[in-house]
């Protein structure tokens, strides 16, 4: 089993996931799968809010902090790569920390970014891989999948 962990609270992730990785795939799990849910329920909806939302620089901003604050708590506390699923919600982290970044530092590329990615068909695939990932991610915290 390949293992690489920068530094965190975890030395070595066994076999078992750690308390901590189960309850983050269980509420980041729960949370995509119900947000792309939506999203992809009420896509055209969701389109003009996120349309709405891109003019708005007050929201961009805030979403930015928040993206930061999210990511790097995740990236803080679990901030493991190994060959197992707990990756999943290492690899969370960062693009959350990520799109904080962009939205705070650099709000015109995130803004162009999201738009361009709107008006093709890879904004649904990006749903779907999503929601998929929350699937997984809630079925392997719930118990409802093997660990591995």
């Amino acid at each position: 089993m390949f293992h690489f962990s920068c530094p965190t609270m975890f030395a070595y992730m066994p076999q078992e996931a750690s308390s901590l990785s189960i309850f983050l795939a269980q509420v980041l799990g729960s949370y995509l799968f119900l947000v792309f849910l939506a999203i992809l329920l009420h896509h055209q909806r969701h389109k003009k809010t996120m349309n709405e939302f891109l003019t708005n620089h007050a929201l961009l901003t805030l979403s930015g902090g928040f993206g930061i604050l999210f990511g790097l708590l995740i990236v803080a506390a679990h901030n493991l790569w190994i060959s197992e699923w707990p990756v999943l919600i290492t690899l969370i982290g960062w693009v959350t920390l990520l799109q904080g970044v962009l939205r705070m530092f650099f709000p015109d590329a995130f803004v162009k970014l999201v738009k361009e990615m709107m008006l093709k068909s890879g904004y649904l695939v990006w749903c779907w891989i999503w929601f998929v990932v929350g699937l997984y991610l809630m079925s392997v915290g719930f118990g409802f999948a093997p660990n591995g």
